[in-house]
């Protein structure tokens, strides 16, 4: 089946200045991200809802992809370097919509603002896990999940030190891998790590 998020014979994505060129679009994209994160410190998103999550990515790539902010129509899987031969299989797009829902009924229901850093960390490294593996979004799932990682801590009084995240972000991924396969010690060390 033909990637509709795709331009025909390609691995280009579908993009509104309709470049065709996978570096040109990369820097376009790199461009109007760092546009929207300006904005975005000055007018920050509340979350209240997994779903404000598509918000996000909305406001992160509305000058780049016709799509954004839209949960995919097709499932995605990803061959990740330190899996080996093994695929990330994200969630089926037919069962998205469910499963932010059922984030909601967990997750945005938990005492934020009451938690120590220890709790904090403990259940953000859960929500960014299960955000990760449900990849709701064609493209841009992990930008838009550290963006909402910082948002989200700001929203609670929290700080992360973009320096630290520098140092550790190569990591990053890899440990969401990781805590796809339920080891969460690596993700809670960086953010251990980051986060005040």
């Amino acid at each position: 089946m033909r990637d509709p998020y795709l331009y025909p014979n390609t691995n280009i994505h579908i993009n509104i200045a309709g470049i065709r060129n996978k570096e040109l679009l990369k820097a376009y994209t790199a461009k109007h991200f760092a546009l929207s994160m300006l904005k975005l410190q000055r007018e920050p998103i509340v979350f209240n809802s997994s779903f404000d999550f598509l918000r996000l990515h909305e406001a992160l790539f509305n000058m780049v992809f016709p799509w954004a902010g839209e949960i995919r129509t097709i499932n995605i899987k990803n061959s990740l370097f330190i899996l080996g031969e093994d695929l990330v299989q994200y969630a089926d797009y037919e069962n998205i919509h469910l499963e932010l829902e059922q984030i909601d009924h967990y997750f945005f229901k938990l005492p934020w603002g009451k938690y120590d850093l220890e709790n904090f960390i403990n259940h953000l490294a859960d929500l960014l896990v299960d955000l990760w593996v449900i990849h709701p979004l064609r493209e841009g799932n992990t930008r838009t999940l550290i963006v909402f990682m910082d948002l989200f801590s700001r929203q609670y009084n929290y700080h992360i030190n973009l320096k630290k995240f520098n140092e550790h972000q190569e990591y990053f991924r890899n440990a969401l891998i990781w805590g796809a396969y339920g080891e969460l010690f690596n993700l809670k060390d960086i953010l251990s790590k980051i986060i005040k």
